[in-house]
Formats: C-alpha cells, structure tokens, sequence
C-alpha cells in the first residue's frame, strides 16, 4: 500500500500547523492510514510505501513521526527511513523528499545507491514550444516588480527564471502557478 498526506501544513511554504493526532490539520490525515490499517482486523498489507516533504522527520513534526512509526512497529512492520533527492536518481530536478518503507514482518530493506546525473533539464524541455507558453512582457514586468516587493520587505522568494543549461530545476509548487518562485525557463 502507498500512501501520502498533505503537506500544507509541513511544508516550508505551509502555515507550519503540523500533522499531530486530533488536531485535524490537512497533514493530520496521517491518521486516516492508521484507521485503515486498524480495519484490516489483522489482515495487513504486506508493504507500506510513504513519501512525503522532508519537514516530516523535521524539528516541529518529529514527535509526530515517531509516534507513527511506533503504531507502526506495534502492528509488526519494520520501518526504514530515508530522505530521497530525484537528482540522485537521474532525474533533473532538485526533489528532496522523505520515504518510508514499512515491511511486515522481521525484514531488512536498503534504499536504491545513489546514482550519476546524467541528463540536463535541456534534455528533458521540448525544442519547440508554443507562444501560449511564454510570460507576456506584462507578466514579467509584474515579477519584476515582485522582486522590489521581496527586497525591500527582506523576504527571499524571487522571480528568478532558469538558463536551458541548468544542471536540474527546482520542485515545482503545488500553490498557484503564477507564483514568482515557480520553474521559468530563460529562451532568449
């Protein structure tokens, strides 16, 4: 079985809420997987996968974790705990993120080794790109003045577009996609 939760509340984007029992936060549905597990009357899943935002196993929600992994443990699973980054799989994009893996039973698991990036984000773009996809001079004049805004204010998210050369981008936000954060390739 795999499974997630929200990250809104863990997230370092998020409102910091956290995912503790009975606080019916969005990253509080970690707690549904245990009202599932507790119907299966026994008749547990062999295997859990659960991947979420590396703030999970973070200062503020690690108490919370902990106690997951114990109700875990109590139900007869093995769980092994690791913080995955995609770029360290072959895959161009910066994605760091939090894996479990709960395996019934008495069991040993090892994550994947870690492998070389071979592919650039150039290799993965398409080569012609319809002009519905690109900013309007608006758009970015609008960015830019977003940029002033997060000088002048000491915040740090800035409209900050890619060169096609880079190495990998960045994760991309699950919020509005207008966002200056976002992954904005530069084509000149």
């Amino acid at each position: 079985m795999t499974y997630s939760f929200p990250c809104q509340d863990l997230s370092l984007a998020g409102l910091g809420k956290g995912m503790s029992k009975g606080d019916n936060t969005r990253s509080g549905l970690l707690w549904e997987v245990e009202r599932l597990l507790d119907e299966c009357n026994g008749n547990l899943p062999q295997i859990l996968l659960m991947e979420n935002v590396p703030q999970v196993i973070g200062k503020k929600n690690i108490k919370d974790f902990q106690e997951w992994r114990k109700k875990l443990e109590q139900l007869g699973y093995s769980n092994y705990v690791e913080l995955l980054n995609s770029k360290d799989y072959k895959i161009p994009q910066n994605r760091n993120r939090c894996f479990m893996v709960s395996i019934l039973g008495d069991y040993y698991y090892e994550f994947p080794k870690k492998q070389k990036l071979e592919l650039r984000l150039k290799d993965m773009l398409e080569t012609n790109v319809d002009e519905k996809y690109y900013l309007s001079q608006k758009a970015i004049d609008g960015f830019v003045a977003h940029n002033i805004k997060q000088d002048e204010n000491g915040w740090h998210m800035k409209f900050e577009p890619y060169e096609r050369e880079r190495e990998s981008s960045n994760t991309i936000c699950s919020r509005n996609p207008t966002g200056a954060t976002d992954n904005y390739i530069y084509d000149p």
